[in-house]
């Protein structure tokens, strides 16, 4: 893809995402090209993070955001982790719904998903620079865009009509993920200690 192509792909994506989802799964980019590309957008929002975290540092209280921007490829491969199980939650619950989508285009849809929130994050920085509050703004735009266009692209990914019904499947699914997530990490003794 050009970078004309990618451009209009975006604005695709704002304007109509189901149309978008289906261009992208129409493309057959292999395997290897849709590992490559989240490899290439987590480095990306990691580097992003970490220039944010240089130019505005965070306050001394917030001890894990700031362990995290200050070691890029750690954020990196937790973003990387998140996307992979993200793919394959919408895929494997997707399907179990009596969805068809195959988990490779679950992944391709992912990597767009954060390919269109880091256009959103470099907007962030810039905006931190002009105009502070904006950036705020910009935050909670960033998660209702991307509740927004998970909601439509796994109706596209699976052929589901319903979009209250793939948001509530969302919702549920991240809660349930979650609780399973923090099981184990509490079994694997991650959790760090609560002072007495």
């Amino acid at each position: 893809m050009s970078f004309d192509d990618l451009k209009g792909l975006l604005g695709l994506t704002l304007r109509n995402p189901e149309g978008a989802a289906a261009v992208l799964m129409r493309t057959g980019l292999p395997m290897q090209a849709r590992w490559m590309a989240l490899f290439v957008a987590v480095a990306v929002s990691a580097i992003l993070a970490w220039i944010s975290a240089q130019m505005f540092p965070l306050p001394e209280g917030e001890a894990m955001v700031l362990s995290l921007t200050a070691q890029p490829l750690a954020m990196a491969g937790m973003q990387l982790c998140a996307i992979v199980l993200a793919a394959g939650l919408m895929a494997t619950i997707g399907r179990l719904c009596g969805g068809q989508g195959s988990f490779a285009d679950a992944l391709l849809l992912t990597v767009w998903i954060e390919v269109v929130l880091l256009v959103v994050q470099a907007v962030q920085v810039v905006a931190t620079l002009v105009l502070p509050p904006l950036a705020g703004i910009l935050g909670i735009l960033a998660v209702a865009l991307f509740l927004w266009l998970t909601v439509h692209f796994t109706k596209a990914l699976h052929g589901f009509r319903s979009g209250p019904k793939v948001f509530l499947g969302l919702i549920a699914t991240a809660f349930l993920a979650g609780f399973a997530l923090s099981v184990i990490a509490a079994a694997l003794g991650l959790f760090p200690e609560i002072p007495q």
